[in-house]
């Protein structure tokens, strides 16, 4: 087994404990964010009840959605200039929801032992350890780092990769994924990228390299409710081989039933927004954050971001006032003092720069 990677289990509740007990530490790692973009992007669902919207008598079903995964497949054509077919698509309420579709899957299908790059997200380690599934790491480093050294194993497995590196706003460099595709038509190997927070490029660009990953080889999951940072909602979806979609589909309505008309209505209007607006207004907003954060004088060092609202920096302000996930949170070696900072979170900024000025 791999005790780092079970450790994240014990200090994220750890942090939960603390986040929750008033002793007048901040939070800056914070899970949540606003910004002033909400309304606009929830459109009518911003004033209408859902159930003005759509039948309340009828369940929810979003795999059921045909236009919903027409939809869904179009948008990666257009985003990632690859084919995608509504035969590829999964929707889901919630990328957490997949999540444990696709380890319930791995045990259904005999999987006891998957090979994954950190870092991965915590509930991976939770499945993982409730399903006695033996999680074995292909790397000592994480892949945007200098010197990453990738190990792939001479067999047939199951391979995890995060794309991009969240807590560190960095994308897998296309070395990376090129290595990763060769060795999955070598072996014949499955990939699942957990995408989380892709679509979110400080350049403006639109492409996910990962997309380009052999498609009857890669599942991808996607969530639309971090691409707009409204997290009160429901929303995400994977992209699978076509022989796995309907298995994987079966599974996971079986496992969580159908989803609410909000979280329906919510799906489409976020698909509609990639496939239109875009989220370059979000995007503004967390570029002009960091630039006021950094300006301030609250930062000592940071590592450079390319993607996404978190920030991985050394705040100048004592560690014992903060309440942060640092590199222990992410099986990361080193880089003392440095922790994940969101720069949705109003909060977090306003005490930082606060503690900054003494």
């Amino acid at each position: 087994m791999t005790p780092s990677l079970f450790r994240m289990l014990d200090l994220h509740e750890a942090v939960e404990r603390a986040r929750q007990r008033p002793d007048g530490r901040l939070f800056v790692s914070d899970y949540n964010g606003g910004h002033p973009f909400v309304a606009d992007y929830l459109g009518d669902l911003a004033h209408t009840p859902p159930y003005r919207l759509g039948d309340v008598g009828r369940y929810s079903a979003l795999d059921e959605d045909a236009a919903l995964r027409a939809k869904i497949a179009r948008l990666h054509e257009r985003y990632d200039t690859e084919p995608c077919s509504p035969d590829r698509v999964v929707p889901a309420a919630g990328a957490s929801a997949l999540l444990g579709t696709f380890c319930t899957w791995l045990r259904a299908t005999g999987r006891t032992r998957i090979h994954y790059v950190p870092p991965v997200y915590y509930k991976f380690a939770y499945f993982f350890r409730l399903f006695g599934i033996e999680p074995v790491p292909v790397a000592g480093a994480h892949a945007h780092q200098p010197g990453f050294d990738l190990r792939l194993p001479d067999e047939k497995t199951v391979l995890l990769l995060t794309d991009p590196v969240w807590y560190a706003g960095r994308r897998v460099p296309p070395l990376v994924l090129k290595q990763l595709a060769e060795w999955q038509l070598a072996t014949g190997s499955l990939v699942f990228v957990d995408g989380t927070f892709q679509y979110m490029r400080w350049d403006g660009g639109r492409r996910e390299d990962s997309a380009a990953l052999p498609a009857d080889l890669t599942l991808r999951m996607v969530c639309p409710t971090k691409y707009l940072s409204i997290h009160g909602y429901r929303c995400a979806h994977l992209l699978v081989p076509e022989p796995l979609r309907e298995p994987l589909a079966e599974l996971h309505l079986n496992l969580h039933g159908d989803a609410t008309l909000a979280d329906r209505l919510f799906a489409h209007r976020a698909a509609d927004l990639m496939l239109l607006e875009g989220n370059h207004r979000l995007l503004d907003h967390v570029r002009a954050n960091h630039q006021r954060l950094t300006a301030s004088g609250a930062l000592a060092a940071q590592e450079r971001i390319e993607t996404g609202y978190f920030l991985f920096a050394r705040p100048t302000a004592p560690p014992e006032r903060l309440i942060a996930l640092d590199g222990r949170y992410f099986e990361l070696p080193g880089h003392p003092g440095f922790v994940r900072i969101n720069l949705l979170s109003e909060t977090a900024l306003e005490g930082l720069e606060e503690l900054a000025r003494g």
